[in-house]
């Protein structure tokens, strides 16, 4: 931590660096410092490899203090500290939060924003906690992650884990990821726009550095920025994943279908072309599109007669029974309530622009053809080819 008071009450922030060497050596003799959250005594760290701090004795483990902090988070948060009080004086450092009980890294009076820079590993579901325990009590939150959390696989494609997915930022048109790179002094800007796998994300990024951009630019107004993300090229060469190599998942999902199909003759690998196909909002849902979409098209669909109409409302009421069964899994934002029901809004759009479907009035729909499973390979693959072709 960065800050302690005195059996007084009197707070030493070391990230304001009012003091030389010499004068921390001698406060640290003559003055005992404690923790504002627990108020047991902690001990002034002053060493040339790590970022000036305080620490508590042994192994104590604060109530307010969720994990020790590397240097790496100590000189992130120090930066931060100095690169908000450029617009910002009255920015405060591990103020503890009595509604919450809670000491975020930055705090900003003025908005109310607590603000966290996450560096350790920890459960998205502690994540979510602690994100509900601001909002509870009217505060808003931003998480900023480790830049060496970013993980890029291929192209525009990167590996989220759920505690990425859990910090993310639900302010814009897609879900933004903030992370902060101490070494460098910049920041990494990530939206999430399309979802292949659970972890497996296609995004766009945007690199600043924080010499050159301010909080408002950042986190509230994005900046204009465009990105070739070639996406349907990246969808092309995971359905030829999914139709490969088919057996890496092991969703329970993937086991239904697979028996499903299985009883009528026909292979997973060969799903229709119709699924796994890339639509709006579709990060909303945990489980694969391949599979959640053939769902719709091959267990849903075919109770709904050629030509007969059906309402987008009753395709949300069964897609959401099998999400209760735990067939299908969804993400969870508690801020966004609704994410499932846009992600089944793009299918279905993109299911118009197919002339799978066609749109009448109200939410209501008209079947056209029924999507069928395909025999070969090489069909699975031409078909693929000319269904992406129609979308572009």
């Amino acid at each position: 931590m960065l800050t302690a008071q005195t059996m007084n009450g009197n707070l030493l922030n070391l990230a304001d660096r009012q003091y030389r060497l010499d004068e921390l050596i001698q406060l640290r003799r003559s003055t005992s410092y404690y923790c504002p959250g627990c108020r047991e005594p902690v001990v002034m760290k002053l060493g040339e490899k790590r970022t000036w701090h305080f620490a508590h004795h042994g192994t104590h483990t604060c109530e307010t203090q969720w994990e020790r902090e590397s240097n790496e988070h100590l000189t992130g948060k120090l930066q931060l500290y100095e690169w908000l009080k450029k617009d910002y004086s009255n920015v405060e450092v591990e103020y503890f939060l009595t509604k919450t009980n809670q000491r975020p890294d930055l705090f900003l009076p003025h908005s109310q924003t607590a603000i966290e820079y996450q560096c350790s590993t920890i459960e998205d579901k502690l994540l979510t906690k602690r994100t509900l325990s601001y909002e509870s009590a009217n505060i808003q939150v931003q998480w900023i992650l480790s830049a060496k959390r970013l993980r890029r696989s291929y192209q525009s494609i990167y590996t989220m884990s759920s505690m990425d997915w859990a910090a993310a930022s639900h302010h814009h048109r897609f879900p933004t990821i903030y992370y902060y790179c101490p070494v460098e002094r910049k920041f990494a800007t990530v939206l999430l726009h399309h979802s292949l796998t659970p972890t497996k994300f296609i995004c766009s990024t945007l690199y600043t550095s924080a010499l050159k951009t301010s909080y408002n630019p950042l986190f509230i107004k994005l900046p204009d920025w465009e990105e070739q993300l070639h996406s349907y090229s990246i969808w092309l060469k995971q359905k030829k994943i999914w139709r490969q190599n088919p057996h890496g998942e092991r969703s329970y999902a993937f086991f239904y279908l697979r028996k499903r199909l299985y009883a009528g003759g026909h292979s997973i690998r060969f799903f229709p072309s119709e699924a796994g196909i890339p639509t709006d909002d579709n990060y909303w849902i945990e489980t694969p599109a391949y599979l959640w979409q053939t769902w719709i098209l091959l267990c849903y669909l075919p109770t709904i007669h050629l030509q007969s109409g059906f309402t987008f409302q009753s395709l949300f009421y069964a897609f959401a029974q099998v999400i209760s069964s735990g067939l299908i899994l969804p993400r969870y934002c508690p801020a966004h309530i609704d994410g499932v029901r846009a992600a089944l809004q793009g299918y279905v759009k993109q299911l118009v622009r197919l002339k799978v479907l066609k749109k009448w009035d109200n939410e209501r729909y008209e079947k056209l053809y029924q999507p069928t499973i395909h025999k070969q390979v090489e069909q699975c693959f031409h078909f693929d080819k000319l269904m992406h072709k129609k979308l572009i």
